[in-house]
């Protein structure tokens, strides 16, 4: 019986989990999902949710488990998740792993592994316009204008949570919370480890090669 690919990919702060995500996404032709980028929209738009959430962040709280579990569950109900999918950065906590394997389901959950000072290293020279386009002092600098976007000449910024003191919270909370996740699910037997310190296409190659030892993703992988 065909197995439809729920994929999970976890790792710390600037490990490229969008990054891979959004090459299988193309690769298996199935939806990526990022729970940041729902709770984000949700607050663009104000919906009912958005304004609960917006407060919630605007007095500096972590959004509460049983909120991100519920929107996660409604985006899993969406058609386009019926042959399959791949959610970036979630559960970040066994109070959200544990309802979402029962809701979820999940049968392979790539961790990408990647060291505190590396990911210091790779997130504090990243840049940002307005318009949402990325870029890396180091890797990925401006072409044209030093400091502005290629695409709008707008001047490039670093988010607040890029600083190396905002990058080592981040770390901390990551260790406390998310790693115990993924101990959880080595111990059912579904994680893939993934040594993200290397450039993104070796990484890529790397997640694709052991994806392929799954005898029920083999060939979905290899057909597309």
């Amino acid at each position: 019986m065909k197995q439809t690919p729920r994929i999970v990919i976890l790792g710390a702060q600037g490990a490229g989990k969008g990054t891979q995500a959004g090459r299988l996404m193309h690769r298996l032709h199935i939806p990526h999902i990022s729970t940041g980028d729902i709770l984000r929209d949700n607050v663009a738009r104000k919906t009912a949710l958005g304004k609960k959430i917006g407060a919630i962040i605007d007095g500096g709280q972590m959004i509460p488990d049983h909120m991100t579990n519920a929107v996660m569950r409604n985006r899993l109900r969406q058609t386009d998740c019926s042959n399959g999918w791949i959610v970036d950065g979630y559960p970040r906590s066994i109070e959200q792993a544990k309802p979402f394997h029962v809701f979820g389901k999940p049968n392979v959950v790539i961790e990408l592994h990647f060291r505190d000072k590396d990911a210091i290293k790779r997130l504090s020279g990243r840049r940002v316009c307005p318009q949402g386009h990325i870029y890396h002092l180091r890797h990925d600098p401006p072409k044209k204008k030093r400091g502005h976007c290629d695409h709008d000449g707008l001047p490039l910024k670093q988010r607040a949570d890029d600083t190396p003191t905002a990058i080592r919270k981040r770390l901390r909370i990551f260790h406390a919370r998310t790693e115990p996740v993924i101990s959880w699910y080595r111990q059912k037997g579904l994680v893939v480890e993934i040594d993200a310190s290397k450039p993104i296409a070796v990484v890529y190659r790397e997640v694709l090669k052991k994806l392929k030892r799954l005898p029920w993703l083999s060939s979905q992988l290899s057909t597309k």
